[in-house]
Protein backbone atom coordinates (compact mmCIF):
# COMPACT_ATOMS: atom_id res chain seq x y z
CA UNK A 1 0.00 0.00 0.00
CA UNK A 2 2.93 2.31 -0.44
CA UNK A 3 1.71 3.61 -3.79
CA UNK A 4 -1.48 1.68 -4.50
CA UNK A 5 -4.03 1.09 -1.82
CA UNK A 6 -5.51 -2.38 -1.59
CA UNK A 7 -8.52 -3.21 0.50
CA UNK A 8 -7.42 -5.48 3.35
CA UNK A 9 -9.05 -8.92 3.06
CA UNK A 10 -11.74 -9.86 5.53
CA UNK A 11 -10.73 -12.37 8.16
CA UNK A 12 -13.19 -15.01 9.30
CA UNK A 13 -15.17 -14.57 12.50
CA UNK A 14 -13.17 -15.33 15.56
CA UNK A 15 -14.11 -18.39 17.61
CA UNK A 16 -11.92 -18.11 20.69
CA UNK A 17 -13.01 -21.51 21.95
CA UNK A 18 -11.18 -23.13 19.02
CA UNK A 19 -7.90 -21.28 19.38
CA UNK A 20 -5.14 -23.55 20.65
CA UNK A 21 -2.09 -22.26 22.43
CA UNK A 22 1.07 -23.10 20.50
CA UNK A 23 4.22 -22.66 22.60
CA UNK A 24 6.91 -20.47 21.08
CA UNK A 25 9.46 -20.73 23.84
CA UNK A 26 9.58 -19.06 27.23
CA UNK A 27 6.50 -16.92 27.91
CA UNK A 28 6.64 -13.82 30.06
CA UNK A 29 5.33 -14.51 33.55
CA UNK A 30 2.86 -12.28 35.34
CA UNK A 31 4.73 -10.24 37.95
CA UNK A 32 4.16 -11.10 41.60
CA UNK A 33 3.77 -14.21 43.73
CA UNK A 34 0.30 -15.16 42.57
CA UNK A 35 -0.80 -16.19 39.10
CA UNK A 36 -4.32 -17.54 38.68
CA UNK A 37 -4.55 -17.67 34.88
CA UNK A 38 -2.85 -19.08 31.82
CA UNK A 39 -1.97 -17.09 28.72
CA UNK A 40 -4.37 -17.33 25.78
CA UNK A 41 -3.45 -16.96 22.13
CA UNK A 42 -5.22 -14.87 19.51
CA UNK A 43 -4.52 -13.83 15.91
CA UNK A 44 -3.03 -10.42 15.18
CA UNK A 45 -4.87 -8.35 12.56
CA UNK A 46 -1.45 -7.26 11.27
CA UNK A 47 -0.51 -10.93 10.73
CA UNK A 48 2.73 -10.04 12.55
CA UNK A 49 4.11 -8.73 9.26
CA UNK A 50 5.68 -5.54 10.64
CA UNK A 51 7.38 -6.90 13.77
CA UNK A 52 10.51 -8.55 12.36
CA UNK A 53 12.73 -5.70 13.55
CA UNK A 54 11.49 -5.77 17.17
CA UNK A 55 11.03 -9.45 18.12
CA UNK A 56 12.15 -12.99 17.37
CA UNK A 57 9.01 -14.47 18.94
CA UNK A 58 7.78 -17.11 16.50
CA UNK A 59 4.15 -16.75 17.59
CA UNK A 60 4.13 -13.05 16.73
CA UNK A 61 6.04 -13.49 13.49
CA UNK A 62 3.45 -16.13 12.54
CA UNK A 63 0.61 -13.72 13.26
CA UNK A 64 -0.39 -14.66 16.81
CA UNK A 65 0.13 -13.21 20.27
CA UNK A 66 -0.33 -14.67 23.75
CA UNK A 67 -2.09 -12.59 26.40
CA UNK A 68 -2.97 -12.99 30.08
CA UNK A 69 -6.37 -11.80 31.35
CA UNK A 70 -6.42 -8.46 33.15
CA UNK A 71 -6.03 -8.24 36.92
CA UNK A 72 -7.24 -5.76 39.52
CA UNK A 73 -3.91 -3.96 39.16
CA UNK A 74 -4.61 -3.45 35.46
CA UNK A 75 -8.08 -2.08 36.28
CA UNK A 76 -6.44 0.48 38.55
CA UNK A 77 -4.26 1.67 35.67
CA UNK A 78 -7.37 2.25 33.56
CA UNK A 79 -8.96 4.29 36.33
CA UNK A 80 -5.90 6.53 36.85
CA UNK A 81 -6.56 9.80 35.07
CA UNK A 82 -2.91 10.74 34.42
CA UNK A 83 -2.34 7.46 32.56
CA UNK A 84 -5.48 7.94 30.50
CA UNK A 85 -4.54 11.53 29.71
CA UNK A 86 -1.04 10.70 28.48
CA UNK A 87 -2.11 7.70 26.41
CA UNK A 88 0.01 5.45 28.63
CA UNK A 89 -2.90 3.41 30.01
CA UNK A 90 -3.36 1.15 26.98
CA UNK A 91 0.39 0.57 26.68
CA UNK A 92 0.76 -0.25 30.37
CA UNK A 93 -2.17 -2.67 30.44
CA UNK A 94 -1.08 -4.48 27.28
CA UNK A 95 2.50 -4.59 28.57
CA UNK A 96 1.27 -6.20 31.81
CA UNK A 97 -0.90 -8.71 29.95
CA UNK A 98 1.24 -9.70 26.97
CA UNK A 99 2.95 -13.06 27.46
CA UNK A 100 4.72 -13.10 24.11
CA UNK A 101 8.16 -11.57 23.68
CA UNK A 102 7.39 -8.02 22.55
CA UNK A 103 7.43 -4.59 24.17
CA UNK A 104 3.97 -3.02 24.15
CA UNK A 105 5.49 0.24 22.88
CA UNK A 106 6.24 -1.53 19.59
CA UNK A 107 2.72 -2.89 19.07
CA UNK A 108 0.82 -1.33 16.19
CA UNK A 109 -2.28 0.68 17.05
CA UNK A 110 -3.83 -1.43 14.30
CA UNK A 111 -3.32 -4.47 16.56
CA UNK A 112 -3.83 -2.79 19.94
CA UNK A 113 -7.40 -1.72 19.09
CA UNK A 114 -8.32 -5.35 18.55
CA UNK A 115 -6.29 -6.56 21.55
CA UNK A 116 -8.38 -4.34 23.86
CA UNK A 117 -11.49 -6.24 22.77
CA UNK A 118 -9.70 -9.57 23.16
CA UNK A 119 -8.56 -8.62 26.69
CA UNK A 120 -12.09 -7.56 27.55
CA UNK A 121 -13.38 -10.94 26.39
CA UNK A 122 -10.91 -13.16 28.27
CA UNK A 123 -11.02 -11.00 31.40
CA UNK A 124 -14.73 -10.27 31.86
CA UNK A 125 -16.63 -12.58 29.55
CA UNK A 126 -17.71 -12.73 25.94
CA UNK A 127 -20.82 -10.54 26.25
CA UNK A 128 -20.35 -6.77 26.22
CA UNK A 129 -23.49 -4.78 26.95
CA UNK A 130 -23.73 -1.04 26.28
CA UNK A 131 -26.18 1.73 25.44
CA UNK A 132 -26.74 3.38 22.07
CA UNK A 133 -28.74 6.43 21.08
CA UNK A 134 -30.99 6.25 18.03
CA UNK A 135 -29.63 8.34 15.16
CA UNK A 136 -33.15 9.29 14.08
CA UNK A 137 -33.61 12.82 15.46
CA UNK A 138 -37.38 12.35 15.79
CA UNK A 139 -36.75 9.32 18.00
CA UNK A 140 -33.38 9.81 19.76
CA UNK A 141 -34.22 7.06 22.24
CA UNK A 142 -31.53 5.20 24.17
CA UNK A 143 -31.50 1.45 23.93
CA UNK A 144 -29.32 -1.40 25.14
CA UNK A 145 -27.31 -3.59 22.82
CA UNK A 146 -25.01 -6.57 23.40
CA UNK A 147 -22.18 -7.89 21.25
CA UNK A 148 -20.24 -11.11 21.60
CA UNK A 149 -16.52 -10.32 21.56
CA UNK A 150 -15.68 -13.69 19.97
CA UNK A 151 -17.96 -12.95 17.00
CA UNK A 152 -16.39 -9.63 16.06
CA UNK A 153 -14.85 -9.40 12.61
CA UNK A 154 -11.56 -7.72 11.86
CA UNK A 155 -9.67 -6.93 8.68
CA UNK A 156 -6.09 -8.01 8.18
CA UNK A 157 -3.22 -6.10 6.67
CA UNK A 158 -2.36 -7.29 3.14
CA UNK A 159 0.43 -9.85 2.96
CA UNK A 160 2.60 -7.67 0.71
CA UNK A 161 2.62 -4.70 3.09
CA UNK A 162 6.02 -3.16 3.76
CA UNK A 163 7.29 -0.20 5.74
CA UNK A 164 8.09 2.57 5.36
CA UNK A 165 5.39 3.82 2.97
CA UNK A 166 6.03 6.65 0.52
CA UNK A 167 3.25 8.81 -0.88
CA UNK A 168 3.69 11.47 -3.56
CA UNK A 169 1.23 14.30 -2.92
CA UNK A 170 -0.72 15.16 -6.09
CA UNK A 171 -0.61 18.96 -5.85
CA UNK A 172 2.66 19.90 -4.15
CA UNK A 173 4.55 16.87 -5.53
CA UNK A 174 6.32 16.46 -2.19
CA UNK A 175 6.93 12.89 -1.07
CA UNK A 176 6.11 11.82 2.48
CA UNK A 177 7.68 8.68 3.92
CA UNK A 178 6.03 7.28 7.06
CA UNK A 179 5.27 4.23 9.20
CA UNK A 180 2.09 3.01 10.82
CA UNK A 181 1.50 4.32 14.36
CA UNK A 182 2.59 2.28 17.38
CA UNK A 183 1.46 2.54 21.00
CA UNK A 184 4.57 4.59 21.75
CA UNK A 185 3.37 7.27 19.34
CA UNK A 186 0.28 7.98 21.48
CA UNK A 187 2.47 9.15 24.34
CA UNK A 188 4.71 11.07 21.96
CA UNK A 189 1.68 12.98 20.72
CA UNK A 190 0.72 13.85 24.30
CA UNK A 191 4.24 15.07 25.09
CA UNK A 192 4.36 17.22 21.97
CA UNK A 193 1.09 18.86 22.94
CA UNK A 194 2.13 19.30 26.58
CA UNK A 195 5.33 21.13 25.63
CA UNK A 196 3.57 23.44 23.19
CA UNK A 197 2.88 26.94 24.50
CA UNK A 198 -0.86 27.54 24.68
CA UNK A 199 -2.72 30.77 23.97
CA UNK A 200 -6.40 31.68 23.89
CA UNK A 201 -6.31 31.30 20.10
CA UNK A 202 -4.54 27.91 20.12
CA UNK A 203 -6.23 25.18 18.09
CA UNK A 204 -6.21 21.42 18.50
CA UNK A 205 -3.11 20.18 16.66
CA UNK A 206 -3.43 16.47 17.29
CA UNK A 207 -4.15 15.80 13.61
CA UNK A 208 -0.83 17.36 12.65
CA UNK A 209 0.95 15.67 15.56
CA UNK A 210 -0.38 12.29 14.41
CA UNK A 211 1.31 12.84 11.08
CA UNK A 212 4.56 14.19 12.52
CA UNK A 213 5.27 11.32 14.94
CA UNK A 214 4.96 8.68 12.23
CA UNK A 215 6.92 10.59 9.58
CA UNK A 216 10.35 9.31 8.53
CA UNK A 217 11.16 12.02 5.98
CA UNK A 218 9.60 14.60 3.68
CA UNK A 219 11.22 15.16 0.30
CA UNK A 220 10.72 18.22 -1.90
CA UNK A 221 10.21 17.85 -5.70
CA UNK A 222 13.87 18.82 -6.24
CA UNK A 223 15.03 15.95 -4.01
CA UNK A 224 16.00 17.98 -0.95
CA UNK A 225 14.71 16.85 2.42
CA UNK A 226 12.53 19.07 4.59
CA UNK A 227 14.18 19.48 8.04
CA UNK A 228 12.19 17.87 10.89
CA UNK A 229 11.88 21.29 12.51
CA UNK A 230 9.76 22.39 9.55
CA UNK A 231 7.44 19.35 9.46
CA UNK A 232 4.76 20.99 11.59
CA UNK A 233 4.53 24.02 9.31
CA UNK A 234 4.63 21.74 6.25
CA UNK A 235 1.62 19.70 7.39
CA UNK A 236 -0.28 22.79 8.49
CA UNK A 237 0.22 24.28 5.01
CA UNK A 238 -1.04 21.29 3.00
CA UNK A 239 -4.07 21.95 0.83
CA UNK A 240 -7.09 19.67 0.95
CA UNK A 241 -6.13 17.57 -2.09
CA UNK A 242 -2.75 16.64 -0.63
CA UNK A 243 -4.13 16.04 2.86
CA UNK A 244 -6.86 13.77 1.47
CA UNK A 245 -4.31 11.72 -0.48
CA UNK A 246 -2.10 11.33 2.59
CA UNK A 247 -5.03 10.39 4.81
CA UNK A 248 -6.22 7.79 2.30
CA UNK A 249 -2.84 6.11 1.97
CA UNK A 250 -2.26 6.10 5.74
CA UNK A 251 -5.77 4.93 6.65
CA UNK A 252 -5.61 1.38 7.99
CA UNK A 253 -8.43 0.17 10.21
CA UNK A 254 -9.31 -3.30 11.47
CA UNK A 255 -13.00 -2.41 11.54
CA UNK A 256 -13.26 -4.51 14.70
CA UNK A 257 -15.43 -1.90 16.43
CA UNK A 258 -17.88 -1.48 13.55
CA UNK A 259 -21.53 -2.11 14.38
CA UNK A 260 -23.65 -3.75 11.70
CA UNK A 261 -27.23 -4.96 11.63
CA UNK A 262 -28.35 -2.92 14.66
CA UNK A 263 -31.92 -1.60 14.56
CA UNK A 264 -33.54 0.82 17.02
CA UNK A 265 -36.25 -1.14 18.87
CA UNK A 266 -38.45 1.97 19.11
CA UNK A 267 -38.54 3.27 15.51
CA UNK A 268 -36.71 0.51 13.58
CA UNK A 269 -34.09 2.92 12.24
CA UNK A 270 -30.84 1.22 11.22
CA UNK A 271 -28.00 2.24 13.49
CA UNK A 272 -24.55 2.73 11.99
CA UNK A 273 -21.54 3.56 14.08
CA UNK A 274 -18.91 1.99 16.29
CA UNK A 275 -18.89 0.04 19.52
CA UNK A 276 -18.44 2.54 22.36
CA UNK A 277 -15.50 1.99 24.69
CA UNK A 278 -16.45 3.88 27.82
CA UNK A 279 -15.81 3.55 31.54
CA UNK A 280 -17.84 0.32 31.65
CA UNK A 281 -15.88 -1.44 28.91
CA UNK A 282 -13.59 -3.24 31.33
CA UNK A 283 -16.33 -4.31 33.71
CA UNK A 284 -18.92 -7.04 33.90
Amino acid sequence: MAENKKDPPKAPKLDMSKIVNVPSGELKKKKGKFSFTEAEVTPLPSRGLLYKSVTQDTDILNGQIQMYPMTVKDEEILSTSRFLKTGAATRMVIDNCVASDIDARDILLYDSNYLLFFLRGISYGDDYKFKLKCSNSSCAMEFEHTVKISELNFEELPEDIKEPFTVELPKSKYKVTFVLPRLAHSEEIYNRNRKRKKTTSSSDQRMVDNLIVTTIKITAPDGTEVPPGDWEEFYESLIGMDRAELNEKADFSTGVDKLEGVVCPYCETDYSGTIPIGIDFFRF
